[in-house]
């Protein structure tokens, strides 16, 4: 045969023969793991434990996915009374269900879920506060963590933060906490218990004050203002992780009685101190506003003219600024008029401003005679 008709085949090179080696194999693993699914073998049962590989790449990525996601999130005090009391109710109401009471054996249904909801106290071994954060906000997919109910109240969500540190640092025996007592007539005016617990565990009533500064007094609220406020959280059109769960499973009828047994309660003084500069600025701010910042005078709605509007007077300094502070956020969602109206005024206040009004109302006296 002529040399001219020789045809010359040109050999791959290393890397050419690798890449289809490697196109091969990943063919190979794509058309294996299509029968795996569909033979169905795989057990996916709850009663029955993952694989060892499957744990190993579950947590990797969940762990790799919590750290990157939580990168910038700001940590607040953790240290700080009022956050961590606060969150030891919040847990209570909201988080013992699944992961029962810290130390303490699980309810056997939760036993048998699969992962098996942890036991918190121990939390802060295997997370930072800013990861934790994130998995109390966010929740985690296929482990039955749902995501924090109440959207943009970052607030609630530290103050469970704020409880586990302080479970991790004291250890569960030792944790501090306000316990929550019930009025002696436990089922006034045919209300039932649990909802009355519910308020008063952070709430508390004619004989306990509030479990923290971080939220208000009922009694010093018009029964108008606290109806409404009860049915935008079972709408869900008012925001709050713990507020919102409660209000769903409660009936008109709970509603009436629960708000009317607080209106009529007396109204409870707590002194407040603050610095007569601090103080002088809030007055300025509450009766003339700040023109050139285009704020108008709290004292033109909040002057108990209005029930659905609510007195401020003598409720603490702190739950007053961090409603400010909530205001000023985008994310938090608060209904229609009077919702959007403070979300206005939030963001043309600075937390300076923030601050030195909400002193100023919490050292005024609580009002007698607040419209029913």
């Amino acid at each position: 045969m002529p040399k001219s008709d020789v045809v010359k085949v040109r050999q791959l090179t290393r890397w050419q023969r690798i890449g289809v080696a490697s196109l091969f194999v990943a063919g190979a693993l794509f058309l294996g793991g299509i029968v795996f699914i569909l033979s169905g073998i795989y057990n996916i049962g709850a009663a029955r434990e993952h694989w060892s590989a499957t744990n190993f790449i579950i947590t990797i990525l969940r762990d790799r996915s919590i750290s990157v996601a939580s990168n910038g999130v700001e940590v607040p005090n953790l240290n700080d009374s009022d956050l961590y009391l606060l969150g030891a109710q919040l847990y209570d109401g909201g988080c013992n269900t699944c992961h029962g009471v810290p130390g303490r054996q699980l309810n056997p249904v939760y036993r048998n879920m699969l992962p098996q909801p942890p036991d918190l106290s121990g939390a802060f071994s295997d997370y930072s506060a800013r990861e934790l954060f994130w998995i109390v906000n966010n929740g985690l997919k296929y482990t039955g963590m749902p995501a924090w109910p109440g959207e943009g109240r970052s607030d609630e969500v530290w103050s469970v933060v704020a409880h586990l540190a302080k479970l991790h640092e004291l250890g569960p025996d030792n944790e501090p906490r306000q316990e929550p007592t019930l009025p002696v007539g436990k089922d006034i005016a045919g209300l039932g218990t649990l909802p009355l617990e519910n308020c008063v565990r952070c709430h508390g009533d004619g004989k306990t004050g509030t479990v923290s500064a971080l939220v208000p007094q009922l009694q010093n609220l018009s029964l108008p203002y606290l109806v409404r406020a009860l049915e935008e959280y079972r709408a869900g059109t008012r925001s709050s992780g713990i507020m919102e769960p409660i209000a769903y499973e409660m009936t008109d009828a709970e509603i009436e009685r629960l708000t009317r047994y607080y209106a009529d309660l007396p109204s409870v003084q707590s002194p407040a101190a603050a610095s007569p500069a601090l103080l002088e600025r809030g007055r300025e701010i509450a009766e003339q506003g700040i023109p050139e910042q285009d704020l108008p005078r709290c004292s033109s709605c909040h002057n108990g003219t209005d029930p659905q509007i609510p007195r401020l007077e003598n409720q603490s300094a702190r739950y007053l600024d961090n409603q400010l502070n909530l205001w000023r956020e985008t994310s938090y969602r608060d209904t229609l008029p009077y919702g959007s109206l403070m979300a206005n005024i939030g963001k043309r206040m600075t937390q300076d401003d923030a601050r030195a009004v909400s002193a100023w109302y919490a050292s005024l006296p609580p009002v007698r005679g607040v419209p029913q």
